[in-house]
């Protein structure tokens, strides 16, 4: 017979721990949706079958803690096999459910199915439960069981729009959000139950028998498994979750280390694929940064294999770029995978190779320098080759930096380099070895034509050079040295080169000279000059002597040329062809100039005090002397110092100084003439002067050059010459005078020419300054000019040296 139950009371502790489970499962599928979202490939599978079931589960032992919660007036008892089916039922439901609403892209049919299924494994879950019970029949009111489970898959719904569609689910929720989402989902859940159990009719059918109790589940003992089961599932599960968010942080907080390196950082596995790479590495190697990580390092490169040497730095080239490649290894429990280091050293390369040509390249020619000089020679005396070296020097380079400034200098030097490169080969080595110096040093066959080489040097300084707008005519000294003939090492090679050029610039520069012992002995003798030059206005060596210029038309005196001569105790008398250009290059004419300047008008002072007729006293002037600063400074100190009268003081500038620095020279030209002091042109002819050039320069007299009247009387051609000469000088309204008159017949032809001043031993050789007063006194008391044999006469013996 069928016993309908009365009316069921509810114990309530187990209500209320329906309710707490109701709400962790509810809290745990906010999170399961998150650990979802954020995972992919194998990690949201297991997330999905593992989390769903946990859930499934939880909900599951909800039902049946509130199901326990009742109390029948008769003992009743749970099948097992229907118990296991309904845990089954409910966990395949949620992970059908949330496997089709984790789908993307997002689709409302998808989301209405998801939640049609998983409310329904709820229900059929709650409902195979129900009929568990033995020994009692369940029957349900229609209205409240279809509510039931429209409350199921409304719960269903609502969980899966949490936890994966609302805006709280791009963006995350606290912890707080998350709890009252959870209060109000249990509500739902157990509201579904509760309808549930009110739509259900129990009655007893029979009694059982004591083998199928034994069979089945106690109500109590059931009770405790479940919660105990449920309990260690849900802190396994919420403790992987911590676990899962505490190893993500740690990912994130590592990769975005990773990621904000500069350099290419790549994590490979044993077979070489690629597990994380970083922005950087794809920027190296100039490629998109792809966020999946399933390529082969070696596809970007064949370099980048995992059988390459550990902890060693490879240099590979991409594209443009110079990659420093590291690889190290990561090895620990069941890990093997590799770490690269990619760094872009090219910049570092150029740096380096800037630095290293700096060093061994001179910054303004781009030559190589002295080092790197050094080293190749050394290189080839080493494999004992046969080694020329060709000593090059330019004859004007101070003479530029001091009339046309440093800038003009350096100009020069660049330009001077690209003519000598023009002449070596791809196997010589053109280096520039200091200021003005050059070295080429050749080898092997190349050295035996060392010398046409030098003299291929020399032809290639003829045409001028260009600098800021002015035609400058430099040349080079050259000089030649053998290894191993003439030099024994690098040391000597060099510098036996050097002594051979400074003997082309002693006779006479624009030449090449050969080593031999007899340039080791007056390279000695240059050093010792050089020396002794530093203190010889000190110890007093210099004296000056004073050459007459006569009148063509009066034979009077009409002034004289102080010329500078040098007595050193143990070197004797030194010509001043050997020691004013040795004074040029070591920079100490300016000072010697100073001097001779000084002594001039001092004497001029002397012989003023004499004579009431003062004798008119020229002085040359160095170019480098002339184009300094303090030139014109200097001489009005020594014309206040020593009272001379300016318009007594001529100053000879030659012809080729005045050429380089056109427009700085008229100026200080003028400002001379403005102070009475006469100007003349020496060296005539020699340079390149331009009637413009002439017309505009403030001179006075055009001193044409000696060389001219060699071989003149007779030789047409040069008789021409210097008749245009003349013409030319007095054309302009210029003075003529000529040097280096040596006989009568020279001086008769000139007189005919009516060239205005003569100078030269038939007249006088350079006399002490006595002998010009005893000159200026005889024809102060015959009152008459002294006739070519008295000039003779009182100047004889008073010079041994010719000029």
């Amino acid at each position: 017979m069928e016993n309908i139950f009365p009316h069921i009371q509810h114990d309530p502790f187990l209500v209320f721990l329906s309710y707490v489970i109701a709400t962790i499962s509810a809290y745990a599928s906010i999170d399961l949706a998150r650990r979802m979202r954020i995972s992919d490939g194998k990690g949201k599978i297991i997330w999905l079958v593992s989390g769903a079931s946990v859930l499934g589960i939880g909900i599951w032992s909800m039902h049946f803690i509130a199901m326990l919660a009742h109390h029948f007036p008769y003992p009743v008892y749970y099948e097992v096999g229907l118990v296991i089916v309904s845990v089954i039922v409910a966990a395949v439901g949620c992970v059908i459910g949330y496997y089709i609403v984790s789908a993307k892209p997002f689709n409302i049919s998808r989301f209405l199915v998801s939640g049609v299924i998983m409310g329904l494994g709820i229900a059929s879950m709650h409902y195979i439960g129900m009929e568990a019970i033995q020994p009692v029949t369940v029957t349900y009111e229609k209205s409240l069981f279809f509510l039931s489970i429209f409350i199921a898959v409304f719960a269903s719904a609502a969980a899966l729009w949490i936890g994966f569609l609302s805006p709280y689910a791009e963006r995350g929720m606290s912890w707080k959000l998350k709890l009252i989402f959870s209060l109000l989902m249990a509500i739902a859940i157990s509201g579904m139950h509760y309808t549930g159990m009110a739509a259900a009719r129990y009655s007893m059918t029979s009694t059982l028998s004591d083998t199928l109790i034994d069979s089945m589940l106690d109500t109590r003992l059931l009770a405790w498994i479940v919660t105990a089961v449920t309990l260690i599932i849900f802190l396994l599960f919420f403790f992987s979750i911590t676990f899962d968010r505490m190893w993500r942080k740690q990912e994130v907080v590592q990769s975005s280390i990773l990621d904000a390196a500069q350099d290419g950082i790549v994590v490979s596995s044993s077979d070489g694929r690629i597990l994380h790479a970083n922005p950087a590495f794809y920027n190296l190697l100039g490629q998109p940064v792809k966020p999946q990580l399933s390529d082969q390092l070696q596809a970007y490169h064949p370099d980048f294999k995992n059988d390459i040497d550990v902890n060693r730095e490879y240099h590979i080239e991409v594209t443009n770029s110079l990659l420093e490649v590291k690889r190290h290894l990561i090895e620990g429990e069941n890990v093997d995978h590799s770490l690269w280091f990619f760094r872009d050293i090219t910049e570092n390369m150029q740096d380096k190779q800037k630095i290293e040509f700096m060093a061994y390249h001179d910054t303004l020619t781009q030559l190589p320098n002295r080092f790197k000089l050094e080293a190749v020679l050394s290189e080839w005396l080493d494999a004992d080759y046969e080694v020329a070296c060709i000593f090059l020097d330019l004859d004007r380079l101070k003479f530029t930096n001091d009339t046309l400034g440093h800038e003009a200098g350096d100009e020069l030097l660049q330009h001077a380099a690209e003519r000598l490169k023009t002449i070596i080969s791809s196997n010589d080595l053109l280096a520039r070895f200091g200021g003005d110096e050059f070295i080429i040093l050749l080898a092997g066959d190349r050295a035996k034509a060392a010398m046409e080489i030098a003299h291929e040097c020399v032809k290639t300084m003829e045409v001028p050079f260009t600098v800021n707008g002015v035609n400058l005519r430099i040349t080079i000294s050259a000089g030649v040295c053998t290894y191993p003939q003439n030099a024994d090492s690098a040391t000597e090679l060099i510098r036996f080169a050097d002594f051979s050029m400074y003997e082309s610039k002693r006779n006479g520069k624009n030449q090449v000279t050969l080593f031999n012992s007899v340039i080791k002995e007056q390279t000695r003798r240059a050093v010792q000059i050089e020396e002794a030059l530093l203190t010889a206005i000190d110890r007093g060596e210099f004296h000056l002597l004073y050459q007459p210029k006569i009148s063509v038309r009066t034979g009077r005196l009409d002034s004289v040329e102080a010329l500078l001569r040098w007595n050193h105790a143990q070197l004797g008398a030194i010509s001043p062809a050997e020691f004013i250009p040795i004074a040029e290059e070591r920079g100490i004419i300016d000072e010697i100039g100073e001097w001779v300047l000084r002594e001039a008008c001092r004497q001029w002072g002397d012989w003023t005090n004499e004579h009431d007729q003062p004798i008119a006293v020229a002085v040359n002037i160095s170019p480098l002397q002339f184009s300094k600063d303090d030139f014109l400074p200097v001489l009005k100190q020594i014309i206040e110092d020593t009272q001379i009268d300016p318009h007594y003081l001529e100053l000879e500038i030659t012809e080729s100084a005045s050429l380089a620095f056109e427009d700085h020279m008229k100026i200080k030209l003028q400002a001379l003439r403005e102070m009475g002091i006469k100007i003349s042109l020496d060296d005539f002819g020699t340079g390149y002067s331009s009637f413009r050039h002439l017309k505009e320069m403030p001179i006075e007299v055009l001193k044409i050059d000696r060389s001219f009247l060699n071989e003149l009387i007779g030789n047409s051609g040069q008789e021409a010459i210097v008749r245009s000469m003349i013409q030319l000088g007095h054309n302009l309204n210029l003075q003529v005078l000529a040097e280096g008159v040596e006989d009568q017949l020279q001086a008769d032809w000139l007189k005919q020419e009516g060239c205005d001043i003569v100078q030269g031993f038939f007249y006088s050789r350079p006399v002490r300054h006595d002998v010009i007063s005893d000159i200026a006194h005889y024809s102060k008391t015959n009152n008459l000019s002294p006739s070519p044999t008295v000039w003779r006469s009182l100047s004889a013996g008073t010079e041994s040296n010719r000029v």
